[in-house]
């Protein structure tokens, strides 16, 4: 996987994951993965600023420094669209 994939991968699996605990008050990962997920996006922002640039959500992302997932743009309709289906996913499991 290139760096541009990764980061838009990161980028959406935070975003999807603060809808579901935020918004919908429950979450089907655990604190740890959110935060290495998010460590993990703050260094490939860090190391590689103007692919980030070029990346998914570039500008609700530029100043994501990982401590929350409060403001990430999870209001966007195919973030919770995709929340809804991995929830029911989790809950047949």
């Amino acid at each position: 996987m290139n760096i541009e994939e990764l980061i838009n991968r990161r980028r959406r699996q935070l975003t999807v994951h603060s809808f579901l605990y935020y918004q919908l008050n429950t979450n089907i990962i655990s604190d740890s993965t959110f935060d290495a997920w998010s460590k993990s996006l703050v260094d490939l922002q860090t190391k590689y600023p103007e692919i980030a640039a070029k990346c998914v959500y570039a500008a609700e992302f530029e100043e994501f420094d990982g401590s929350t997932g409060f403001n990430l743009p999870y209001h966007y309709p195919e973030i919770q669209s995709t929340g809804h289906k991995l929830l029911k996913i989790a809950r047949k499991r």
